[in-house]
């Protein structure tokens, strides 16, 4: 009895971490149909811009940013002529009085438009990871394929391109 308890428990548990895992990622998911501003208070929209492109979009919190461009530099060389790419800055938890000031300090650092998500909901609704860059494949058809995240070691950066490879020779993924 003792026995079939502990291994109740553990598949149990089992199930509940790798639905937690499951969760965190956005694999699967239609892309979020948003209208952001950059820096420079241009405004970006999803169905504008990006629709029907295969897109990469890097995002990040404040904490993680220190590591974008050990993500950005690379993806950018390599992949420049084949998807679009996004970056994206989570400044929700930013209050509202100081947003001249961040848009300003985002216009003295980055001579790229970063889409400034004031609310957080491109974050959510992605499942982004606090801490570190978040980079996601999102094919012409406009479903998320590729959700990883970290601080861009090479490792990580190249698989990320191998599966990204593998994406876009896909018909399905054009």
């Amino acid at each position: 009895m003792r026995t079939i308890l502990t291994t109740a428990l553990l598949v149990f548990a089992m199930v509940c971490a790798t639905s937690v895992r499951a969760d965190r990622t956005a694999v699967g998911k239609r892309a979020f149909d948003f209208t952001i501003e950059d820096q420079f208070e241009k405004s970006w929209s999803w169905s504008a811009t990006y629709k029907g492109k295969p897109t990469v979009i890097v995002m990040s919190d404040r904490s993680g940013a220190e590591f974008i461009t050990a993500w950005t530099t690379p993806l950018t060389k390599q992949y420049a002529k084949r998807v679009s790419f996004a970056a994206m800055a989570d400044v929700s938890a930013a209050p509202f009085f100081i947003k001249g000031l961040l848009r300003s300090k985002f216009r003295d650092a980055y001579s790229v438009s970063i889409l400034m998500d004031w609310d957080g909901d491109a974050f959510e609704y992605y499942n982004v990871h606090e801490g570190v860059p978040n980079v996601l494949y999102i094919s012409p058809d406009g479903i998320v394929r590729l959700h990883v995240w970290g601080k861009g070691t090479q490792g990580e950066v190249s698989a990320f391109t191998r599966e990204l490879d593998r994406l876009i020779s896909q018909p399905s993924s054009k």
